[in-house]
């Protein structure tokens, strides 16, 4: 008889008791596990980054190579969880959307021209269908072709021309 899969015994969760992270002089995230030599530098990534965001977060090596899995990240140390959040924020930039100035499309490449939280950019996208990913309650969120993220919170609430164009493109 087979035995039983089980998914856990798949994934290199890391125990928060005996990890530290840490961001060395040059603000790049290193783990050290117990008194080993510490490893990095680290990028990070949200296996649920939607609805788990603090939750499964996954630890890799400059080469890609996956180092570890930390199951939550309020399990670590409060340093560690510090660190952890730090670059979360920095690899998760979304901009919020506040208006859009136009949506214009070129040999089908939409080019958005937007206002921010963070003032005015301008930016492409590869594909409406595969980078624009609208979610319940009108929330949009927005891949461009450089890997940076932005967010409409609810596209509903934009001023009607803004609204406008995003309706176009979803």
């Amino acid at each position: 008889m087979a035995s039983a899969y089980h998914i856990l015994d798949e994934l290199t969760l890391l125990d928060a008791s005996t990890i530290r992270l840490f961001h060395d002089a040059f603000s790049d995230l290193y783990l050290r596990m117990g008194s080993d030599e510490p490893i990095g530098p680290l990028t990070v990534r949200r296996a649920l980054p939607v609805s788990a965001p603090d939750q499964f977060v996954t630890l890799k090596d400059r080469d890609g190579r996956e180092v570890g899995i930390v199951r939550s990240v309020d399990d670590l140390d409060s340093q560690s969880c510090a660190a952890l959040k730090v670059e979360l924020d920095r690899t998760y930039f979304p901009c919020r959307i506040t208006q859009v100035h136009d949506i214009s499309v070129r040999y089908h490449v939409p080019t958005w021209d937007v206002q921010t939280d963070r003032g005015r950019r301008v930016f492409e996208i590869r594909s409406s269908r595969r980078d624009l990913h609208v979610l319940p309650g009108g929330r949009i969120l927005i891949n461009d072709a450089d890997g940076n993220r932005y967010e409409i919170p609810d596209y509903r609430r934009l001023e009607r021309i803004s609204r406008a164009f995003v309706e176009g493109q979803i």
